[in-house]
This record gives structure tokens, sequence and C-alpha cells, in this order.
């Protein structure tokens, strides 16, 4: 390229950026209007609170602007009871016709905002009067919960002081209509009130509280429609205490509203006294926003110097005429710039176009000399050599510009700015956004990354930039430095648009070890492993656990896969991807034995979820089996058959608890041993558990092999007893009797009466067996053997009267069947007598001598009828009584 090319592309450039800038008319304004200068008590005019034009001036605010101004005054809005802040409020409104002090209102649905923008236009008050009165009223600008009642008396129209509020006026709109509409009765009838425009009497404090009138008033010159309007509307003046302390309480005889009217004015949009801005100075002015704009409200009227050019002073910066030039606004920012560098006499010389601002107040405006970027902290002239790159990297948008262009004798050129840095002596390179702050943070050029190598490359996930020492990854909000280390396997695996930001800066033990934290992985590199890259569940898993603070530690390797899964060795574990359970650690002593009975494809399986503990046992679920650790019992496997048993159970946390050894099989069952009892195998009944005393008991009789052979089910209780069956009997507990068997002749008449919910209920004592018979004893009866009717029971009275007689070998002999009722009296026949009940004589001994000689009369329906006592004896003569008579052996 010839220097007349390169001339002319620089020339071409230049021509672009100056016209970017220069033709801007549009003005970004701050998010909220710049604030006012805070007010001062010594200010205060209590004759003269607003000038006419900024009362009437309905033109002040725009909806748009109103609404800007409500977001901007509350942040946070906490409403309660359905009552919405002012800034959310909306509401329908009624339309109302013309008349002589509005004209005609449309109605309909609006924000406040709109509402008060429409009441402002059609009665003629400016809605920064609005606003004010509704801050003085009720605070309802600020107030993050307003109540119902603040929305009815908005604005205190209609409520006098003393009285109550009169409810034509009451809610949002009537209060908001009502209160304007009033100013202009006020404006348009002065005779009809008290107060008019010269030497008027007004009271400090209302009565009440003053009853006794002891504040009095002061004299004041009223001189303007507006101020008196405001008087009639709140009739008092603030006092010297009020005044004092101007934005507090005074004493007994202050009255505040006037006084925070005419603050608060002042503190949200400047002085309410100041005139209005005219001519070309109000063109320029409403161009930039007018007082929402850049500028702010004015402060002061046009003043000219030496005939070389006039201003204006606004909140926000200067309105400028310069003959022959035309009228320039420049912000508060710039100008301090280019007074700094001499104003119009110095290297920048006079302006050439608007300024361009962004929401954070940097603002950047042409010159004859140049650019000037500046901001609240500092600004200059953007550089010659980097003007282009900086207007294509967001110009403005990069804050002020943080010192002038600097370039060495060599022609390498540099500058920086609030967000970027840029460098020229070859192709200019930009550092900008996410990237310049991380490069900032690390020390800039200073710092470990020295200087950019070239552009950032940006894709959709974000933007990477190389430097001398590594790289700078943004995305979004993020934006990390990444060393060379980390850089190399980071940019490997697939950069941001694979890996994600950097979500942290890299740690570093030394410089051949480091770590850092990305947003779908971490890659760590250990000198004697190499560069590992966690990604996916594997990361997720381990950062859940706490990364090398877990039980895993560092991970030894990249992940690998198998033909059923995929897993990550660490230090002092493994994770494995589960289908159903997603990414699982297996630590210590658990992947020591899973891995000794092979790993995923072993007896085993796939882990399904992670070790847990319970304060007695900790264990970890495999698909076909679980891994069960205790401080007595080490490491223990719960595999087929027993699993889904035991878990059935409640696991490690149930009755079984913890296996204590491993399962093991006899020709006639498999069983495994655990803390709370045994799980055994019944070949009709699958697995039952046995434990405490059915176990012990069990167990002393020789197990499955023994006299009760296999378990056909678990134990089952009644509320009574508690009882376990075998195949060979039943175990029964019961309170009173403890762990006794129900066996053999026994086992079956037992459970034909019910089992231990009959009416014989649990056993009390084992079998007892005489030359003739055996018996069992049990709550409710026993149960004898009889040679003609097979295992009988005996209940009740009966069996304790046959017991008192000896049993089986004493005076009655065995019992010769179940006890027989004809609905008159029941009868239980022995070998040598019966036993005999009626509701008349209850139960009865008929034994021999007796027995026979009654049975010849006929029994209980012959001559004698039913025994009423029991049999005595007197020497050799046995005598007994019945219904009918007595019978004796002599007789």
């Amino acid at each position: 390229m010839t220097r007349r090319t390169r001339e002319r592309r620089f020339l071409a450039v230049f021509v672009v950026l100056a016209s970017v800038i220069a033709g801007l008319v549009t003005v970004v304004a701050p998010s909220q209007p710049p604030s006012a200068s805070a007010a001062d008590a010594s200010d205060f005019q209590p004759g003269y609170l607003i000038s006419d034009a900024n009362f009437f001036d309905a033109g002040a605010m725009s909806a748009g602007d109103i609404q800007s101004f409500l977001n901007a005054k509350l942040a946070t809005c906490r409403p309660a009871n359905g009552v919405p802040c002012l800034k959310d409020y909306s509401q329908a409104t009624p339309a109302r016709a013309a008349d002589a002090y509005c004209s005609s209102f449309p109605g309909g649905q609006m924000s406040a905002a709109q509402l008060i923008a429409a009441v402002s236009k059609a009665c003629g008050i400016s809605p920064r009067v609005i606003l004010v009165m509704l801050q003085k009223e009720q605070g309802l600008i600020t107030e993050p919960t307003p109540s119902a009642r603040q929305y009815s008396a908005a604005l205190g129209q209609g409520c006098p002081d003393g009285a109550p509020c009169d409810p034509a006026f009451a809610g949002f709109f009537y209060q908001v209509y009502g209160a304007a509409r009033q100013m202009q009765v006020y404006i348009k009838n002065p005779n009809w009130f008290g107060y008019q425009r010269g030497w008027n009497n007004i009271l400090y404090q209302a009565n009440p509280p003053d009853r006794s009138g002891v504040c009095g008033t002061k004299r004041v010159f009223i001189q303007n429609d507006a101020t008196r309007a405001l008087y009639i509307y709140t009739p008092y003046t603030p006092n010297d205490a009020a005044l004092a302390n101007l934005y507090g309480t005074g004493d007994f005889c202050s009255a505040y509203g006037n006084r925070n009217f005419w603050r608060l004015y002042t503190d949200w949009f400047g002085d309410p006294t100041v005139g209005q801005v005219t001519g070309e100075y109000a063109t320029v002015w409403n161009s930039l926003g007018g007082s929402s704009g850049v500028l702010g409200s004015p402060t002061g009227t046009v003043v000219c110097i030496n005939s070389r050019y006039c201003q204006q002073s606004f909140t926000g910066g200067t309105i400028f005429w310069f003959p022959g030039r035309g009228v320039f606004g420049v912000p508060s920012v710039v100008e301090a710039m280019w007074r700094n560098l001499g104003f119009i006499d110095g290297k920048p010389g006079l302006p050439t176009g608007v300024p361009v601002c962004v929401s954070d107040g940097t603002c950047a405006q042409s010159f004859d000399g140049g650019v000037i970027s500046a901001d609240g902290v500092g600004g200059s002239l953007v550089g010659l050599h980097i003007q282009y790159t900086w207007l294509a990297a967001g110009g403005v948008s990069l804050g002020g510009a943080r010192g002038p262009e600097v370039c060495t004798s060599t022609g390498q050129c540099a500058q920086t700015f609030a967000r970027g840095a840029f460098f020229s002596g070859g192709p200019a390179t930009a550092v900008v956004g996410g990237v310049f702050a991380a490069w900032s943070a690390s020390g800039m050029s200073g710092g470990a990354l020295g200087y950019p190598a070239a552009d950032a490359v940006c894709v959709s996930a974000g933007c990477t930039q190389q430097f001398g020492g590594g790289i700078i990854v943004a995305s979004g909000a993020n934006a990390q430095a990444i060393p060379t280390l980390l850089a190399q396997p980071y940019l490997a695996a697939g950069g941001v648009s694979a890996l994600g930001a950097p979500l942290a800066p890299a740690s570093c033990a030394t410089s051949a070890t480091c770590y850092q934290l990305f947003e779908r992985a971490r890659i760590d590199v250990i000198p004697s492993r190499g560069a590992i890259v966690t990604t996916g569940g594997f990361l997720d898993s381990w950062r859940a656990l706490g990364f090398e603070q877990s039980g895993l530690g560092l991970p030894t390797a990249n992940a690998k896969c198998s033909a059923v899964t995929c897993s990550q060795a660490f230090e002092r574990g493994t994770l494995v991807g589960s289908p159903s359970n997603g990414v699982v650690a297996v630590n210590g002593q658990y992947r020591d034995v899973w891995t000794a009975a092979g790993g995923a494809t072993g007896a085993l399986g796939l882990p399904l979820s992670g070790d847990s503990c319970n304060g007695r046992n900790c264990s970890q679920m495999f698909q076909r089996g679980a891994l069960v650790w205790t401080p007595t019992y080490g490491m223990v496997t719960v595999g087929n058959p027993f699993l889904q048993a035991w878990q059935a159970r409640g696991a490690g946390s149930g009755v079984l608890g913890a296996p204590t050894a491993a399962a093991t099989c006899t020709a006639i069952t498999c069983s495994q041993p655990f803390e709370g009892g045994t799980l055994v195998g019944s070949p009709s009944n699958g697995l039952v558990v046995v434990y405490g005393q059915y176990l012990t008991v069990w167990q002393a009789g020789g197990g499955g092999a023994g006299t009760l052979g296999l378990p056909l089910a678990d134990d089952s209780c009644n509320g009574r007893n508690c009882a376990q069956p075998f195949q060979n009997g039943t175990l029964v507990w019961a309170p009173a009797s403890g762990m006794v068997s129900v066996s053999g002749w026994f086992l079956q008449p037992w459970q034909a009466q019910g089992s231990g919910s009959g009416p014989l209920g649990a056993p009390t004592a084992a079998p007892t067996c005489s030359s003739v018979t055996c018996w069992q004893n049990f709550e409710g009866g026993v149960l004898s053997g009889s040679p003609s009717n097979g295992v009988v029971p005996l209940y009740g009275q009966y069996r304790d009267l046959w017991m008192a007689a000896g049993g089986p070998g004493g005076a009655l002999g065995r019992v010769l069947g179940p006890t027989s009722c004809n609905g008159r009296w029941c009868e239980a026949k022995f070998d040598h007598g019966s036993i005999l009940w009626s509701p008349a004589t209850g139960a009865v001994v008929v034994a021999e001598p007796i027995y026979g000689r009654w049975q010849a009369e006929g029994g209980p329906s012959g001559r004698y009828g039913l025994p009423t006592a029991a049999s005595r004896t007197v020497g050799a003569i046995t005598t007994q009584d019945f219904q009918f008579g007595n019978i004796n052996s002599g007789s």
C-alpha cells in the first residue's frame, strides 16, 4: 500500500468516525434524570415557592418520563393486601368533559404515569408539581408498601384539617384530577380565597394542635399566582425551626407542607424558581431530552463571555453559543475534560457535534481536535491511531478514557478506557468487555498475562483472546484468565464452545500444578499425571461431593467407557455411570470389594447410589447386591437371594441391621446371619427372618436340620402374643410365659383352634407326658391326647378342675372328647367321670365312687339331675349333692 493510499484510507476512517459522532441526534439518556443539587434552607423564599412557568409547565414530562422517574425512585416494591406501588399502579378512569378550569379528559385504563400526564395536560399543571405533592402528602412516590388509604387521600384533596375527607374525592384519579383542577380554581378566582398576591399573614401551625394560638403568624409577601395557590392548598409557612432542620422536624410550631414541597422539588428537579430555557437554547435542550435528558434542569440564565461565546448552565452540563458555529450542549463530564485540555483555546477547540451518552453516565462528543470520551472518573481525547478500532469496539460504551494516547518512538501507541484498551503499531488490537475486566484484574500488561497477542475470537458461547501468558475467556458477565498450563488442554478439548467459560480463577500450587473450574468441566494439571479433564456427570458428582476435599480425592485419569458403563478413577475412589441413577461414587473399601468382585460386569453390577450411614452401619447399593460395613464385622456383601428380603425389612436400618458374615448353604437351605437375626431360605415360603429368642431356641434345637425344621414365615403378633411358624412346629412368645414351642401332637389341634389368637392363646409350658397320655397347657386351656378322640382341647374351669383332680393320672383320668352342650348344661367326659356346668350350678366334678351310681340313675337327665357341689368324704363314706337329692358310696 502506498503512503498516499494509506493517507486516503486514514482520512476516510476519520471522516466516518466524525460523521458518525457528529451526525447522531438521538441521545441515550441516563437510566434516571441527573440528581439535582440538594436543597439549601438559605435559598428558601416564603413568598416565592415556585415560578409560574414551572408550576404551569404541563409538558415538563411525558408519561414515559414520569414512569422512568417513578421506577428510579423506588427500586424495591413490597406490595401488601393487593395494593401495588405507585410505579405499578393502574386503574380505569372516567372521562371528564371540559369546563372553565380543565379541558376534556379522555378516561380509560391508565397507569399512574399516564394518568398524571393526562391530568397535567387537561388542567395545565406541571406533572412535576403533582409528583412532588403526591410525595409530600402521602409519600406515595417512595412508599414500597402503600395502603389503600394512601391512594384514597393521595393529594389530600377534599381533606381539610380537623375534618373527615370528602368522599367525592376518594380514590387516586379523583385526588389527582381534583387537586389539579382545584389549583386552577384558585388561580382563576382570586377573590374567593383569603390569600392574595402581596402581603399576607400566614399561620405557622394549624388549630389544632395550636389550640391556644401561641405559634402566631408570619407576614409573607406572595409574589406570584403559583405560590398563592400552594398557600391556599396548604395554608401554613415553615418557621425557623423547620428550616433549620430541613430534612427533619422542628418544634411544636413547625409546619412542613410548603417547606417539603420546595425541598422535594429542588432535590428532584432543581430550583423551582429558575426561569425557562428559550430560543435556540431550548431547541438544543429539548433535542437532548429536556430536564429528563443528559443536561437536566436549568440552573441559571444565559450569560455571554467577552463576545466570544454565551452559555446557560444546567444541572448536568452547559449549552454554549459560538458566533458562526451555533449552539451546542456539552455534558458536565465532557465539559470538565474539555476545560482540562485548554477549553476553546486548547487542543480540542470548539465542539462540532452533539454528545452521545450511555446509561452509566459516559459521554463522547466530537470537537475540532478530535473526540472527547469522558465519565465521572476521567476522560481525554480519543487517540488518532486507535479511533477506528475504538469506534468499532463500542466507542462511548467503553467508558471514559483513562488518559491520553501514549506512543513510543517506534510508533507503537496505546490508550486505556474504563472498559477497554487499544494497541497499534501494526493492526490495532482491542481488549474490551469482559476480557478487558479480567485483564485489568490480572494487572494488565504488567501482570502474568502480559500483552494481547491477537484480537478476541468470538463464538455464540463467548469470546477468547490470546495473551503472552495465557488466554482470557468471557461469556456473558463472566470473564476469567486461564494460564498457559491450563489453556492448552482447554483449547484442545474444544474451548468455550465445548467446556464453557471459566467460573473462577485458576488455582496453582506450583508452576506445574494447577486446576480451574469451567461451566462444563474442571481441568487438573498434575506433573505425574498430566492434564485431566473432568466433564459431564462426573464433574457434577465430584462437585456435589466437595471436589478433592471429598472421599474421592483428585482424578488420576480421564474418564473411560466400556460396553456397559463409563467411569473415572480418582485417588480414593471411582465415579461410575449407572443408566438409571446417573453417576455414582464408589469409594474406599467399597471400591476395593466391588473391583475384586468384577466391577460393573461382576457379581454386584453397577452402583445404584452413593454410600450412606445411619449411625449403626454404612452401606452402598448395587444392581445385584449391597456392601455393608460395620466397625465390628467390616465389609460384608448382601447378595442374591437375600438382598430383596433384607431390603424389604428395612435394610441396614431395619430389624436385621448389618450382615455379620457372608451367606452359607447346606444341602437343605441357604442362610445369612445379621445383627438382628438370620435370613433363612424356605423351599415353599422363600426367605424368612428368624431373630431374637426365636433364633436362639431354633438354633438350640438344631436349626433347619433340627426338631423344628425350616421357618415358614416371619414372626407375627396379635396384641396378646407373638409367634413364628416352622415346618415341624411353632415358637410362641407371651409376656408371662416367654418363648414356648408348640409341636408334634399339639400343633395341628392348636392351629385348628385359632393358634395364639384363638381361645387357647399362647402355650404356658412345654408338653408333659405320663404313662397314659401327653398334654400341653395354654393360657386359655389345655390340649390332651385321648386314644379314642385324638388331641382334645379343654378350656377354662374344665381345665382347672381336671388339673386339680390330678389331670390324666388323677381321679377323672383322660379326656374322652370335646366339651358338649345341650342348651341347659355342658359336659366334659373323662375316663372316670365328668365335669358338668350350668348357669345355676357352675362347674362341678362327678367322679368315682359317685360317678357310676349317678350314671346308673340316668346322669344329668336322670333321677338326681345335675351336681350342685363337689363330693365330700367322711371316714369311708363319700357323699355328693345333686339337684334332686344326694348320693353316697354306702347307699
